[in-house]
């Protein structure tokens, strides 16, 4: 018996490890049934899975392929019906002096007509295997075993598919929800994660950086006139043309508000204050050419901006309360602080850049100095500059491009 187990389980696995379909490998396993007991009259496997079309097609009928998953002729079967609502082991069929009687027995017996071999996973019914002999080849208990075989093997082609299926249906929803959580991660956390996402390393670190800050001129004034589907288009217009630039340079928007945003740059210092000077450069352009696109619809806007560079504490913030902890990651210190008030600062489309940012670009862009400014929660004065564009060898000092 040990042998011809052996044999039929070595002869079906040589058949199924080729094909990596399940519903081929299911149809193979039934089929097998026959091979495996010749003399069955009908072997039939009935998936009842309600969920079942999620993980593999309909199986063809062993004796009719026009038939689909053995519709027409065993759904609502006795048999069938009473193995799903009673999974013991095996539902078997005997003759009986009144015709077919059923017999549920968890101990394999010999002289059964039919056998029902249900596939249960977590207590619901998921398959059943039905074997049906004549009178004069009843099944015995050596054919229910091998029957039990195949029916094994089934449930663990079955669970496995419904398995991978689940975890296919969560992965595509995960995908979904950071799909939209991702526009609102700081490019720079995405990185982190991806590059290690079982202990990724968001602790603040010192890092030189150069930070710009935009802010919109008038925004309260703007706010007011207009009605807040059009102070949304005007926002959205110009803030999703500045997204491609900051990007082209480099640029990681760390925070929104309705009126401005923070970019930070980081890598080498000279480079990244270069950067963020050219991204502030082609801001300034982008926005005037936008608004002579809009011009006769809305009043032009100026777009702000200030520039600083240095050491700063560049990781995730915690705060911690009864609902919960809420992280933002952002940098932080007397660097970032003073490049927000250059931007407070700004007036009329300016982009004032401290002394840092200056030594660090040095004579490759061109700058007009504005002396010593005082600044709101900044100890002593700093001298400040506005970014102008053109090149030193180049540089256009027309009235228009003055600083005012």
């Amino acid at each position: 018996m040990y042998k011809q187990r052996f044999e039929n389980l070595f002869r079906v696995a040589l058949k199924i490890t080729s094909s990596l379909n399940i519903s081929d490998i299911l149809e193979t396993l039934r089929d097998e049934a026959k091979v495996s007991i010749p003399h069955l009259q009908e072997a039939c496997l009935l998936l009842v899975d309600p969920e079942a079309a999620n993980y593999t097609r309909p199986l063809h009928c062993a004796m009719s392929k026009s038939s689909i998953n053995c519709q027409l002729c065993k759904r609502g079967k006795s048999t069938i019906t009473a193995s799903i609502d009673n999974p013991a082991p095996y539902l078997c069929m005997i003759s009986g002096e009144s015709g077919s009687e059923i017999l549920s027995s968890s101990i394999p017996i010999g002289g059964l007509l039919e056998v029902a071999i249900p596939v249960y996973h977590e207590g619901k019914p998921l398959a059943v295997l039905n074997a049906v002999a004549g009178e004069n080849t009843p099944i015995t208990e050596q054919d229910l075993v091998l029957l039990k075989d195949l029916t094994d093997l089934a449930s663990n082609v079955i669970t496995n598919a419904r398995s991978h299926w689940q975890m296919s249906k969560q992965k595509m929803t995960l995908d979904r929800i950071l799909g939209h959580l991702r526009p609102f991660v700081p490019q720079t956390v995405q990185n982190i994660v991806e590059k290690n996402p079982d202990a990724p390393l968001l602790d603040k670190i010192e890092t030189e950086i150069t930070v710009l800050f935009l802010d919109v001129a008038g925004y309260t004034k703007i706010s007011e006139s207009l009605n807040q589907d059009q102070v949304n288009f005007i926002i959205e217009k110009y803030f999703s043309s500045f997204l491609d630039i900051l990007y082209e340079h480099s640029g990681d928007i760390n925070e929104t508000a309705g009126d401005g945003l923070m970019v930070i740059f980081q890598g080498d210092p000279g480079e990244t204050a270069m950067n963020a000077a050219r991204a502030a450069l082609a801001i300034r352009r982008r926005t005037n050419e936008i608004n002579e696109e809009l011009s006769g619809r809305f009043q032009p806007i100026d777009i702000n901006m200030g520039m600083n560079s240095g050491v700063a504490a560049v990781g995730m913030s915690r705060f911690q309360g009864k609902a919960g902890t809420r992280m933002t990651f952002t940098a932080s210190g007397p660097v970032t602080n003073l490049a927000a008030r250059l931007a407070s600062g700004a007036t009329n489309g300016d982009i004032l850049v401290g002394p840092e940012t200056v030594a660090r670009i040095g004579n490759k862009m061109v700058f007009y100095d504005r002396g010593l400014m005082r600044f709101k929660n900044v100890s002593v004065e700093t001298q400040v500059y506005s970014l102008l564009p053109g090149n030193r060898k180049g540089a256009d000092f027309s009235s228009e491009e003055q600083p005012g």
